[in-house]
């Protein structure tokens, strides 16, 4: 369906100088929705003078922006929101332009192949061994970018079709792929990081994974060498098992540190604002 004359308006209202206008202009795409953005995109924006575009795509993508917002604020709603989902607006928030067909398939692909192996009959150690394997051996997840500077090494799409990424990023795809295998595998949050933790069916920790060591299992007996490894502060009274939605926060905390360190104020107003929206608690 080609744009009607309404959308073909908005679109060169879209640079009008009153800001009221541009205001308007903005609020009446949202309520037209991502369809409307699409056929801009593919229609009106191809066509409009090569001077107009690079403008034009950069309004839309705020617009794209804010749409996400407000599908991740109706979604956090629900106490326990689809953490792909979540994970995926949030990717969108940062980049307007993310492929969801992609970013789903890729998630479905990689725990088809990890779900195929696991199964109730084996104990938790045992298949989380096999998920170990599988994430950093068959898969091929691996750590680059430590010192987390690289945008393409900490947006979830591109790790997940790359399989390389900053470790933060490679933690939450290994904690959304053991989610979407039934794995429960939480983290254990504390002033500045966290570590993921098997939980047993009440809610008890069984053993801890180190994620710098490729999944490596061990146990309360070992954290405080796990935290002098990682350079931090053993403190066992700040430490607290979150939900997944605290995932969310991790991440968008990670990207608006990247944005930061690459100068890009926009994307660090967009994550900003996904952290307000999840309430305002910081885990990094």
């Amino acid at each position: 369906m080609r744009p009607d004359s309404e959308l073909i308006s908005l679109v060169y209202l879209m640079e009008d100088p009153d800001p009221v206008v541009r205001n308007a202009v903005k609020e009446r795409l949202m309520e037209r929705g991502e369809e409307a953005i699409d056929q801009i995109e593919r229609y009106v924006i191809p066509e409009a003078e090569e001077a107009k575009k690079e403008k034009y795509i950069s309004i839309l993508a705020e617009i794209k922006a804010d749409i996400a917002l407000d599908k991740l604020s109706s979604l956090l709603a629900d106490p326990q929101p689809k953490l792909d989902m979540a994970m995926y607006l949030i990717t969108r928030i940062a980049d307007p332009f993310v492929n969801d067909v992609l970013f789903f398939q890729s998630i479905e692909e990689l725990s088809d192949e990890i779900a195929m192996e696991i199964s109730e009959e084996k104990t938790p150690v045992e298949n989380v061994e096999i998920f170990n394997y599988l994430f950093f051996k068959r898969i091929g997840f691996k750590h680059l970018d430590t010192r987390m500077q690289d945008s393409e090494k900490a947006l979830m799409d591109r790790v997940l079709l790359s399989r390389g990424g900053n470790p933060v990023t490679v933690t939450l795809v290994y904690f959304l792929l053991a989610g979407a295998v039934g794995l429960p595998i939480y983290p254990l949050c504390f002033p500045g990081g966290f570590v993921p933790v098997y939980l047993d069916n009440d809610g008890k920790i069984l053993f801890y994974l180190n994620i710098f060591k490729k999944g490596a299992i061990f146990v309360e007996d070992t954290l405080r060498q796990f935290f002098e490894d990682i350079g931090m502060v053993y403190s066992p009274d700040s430490l607290r098992v979150e939900q997944e939605r605290a995932l969310l926060s991790i991440y968008a905390e990670l990207l608006a540190f990247v944005f930061r360190n690459n100068g890009d104020n926009v994307s660090v107003t967009r994550m900003e604002r996904v952290v307000s929206v999840m309430g305002g608690k910081r885990f990094l």
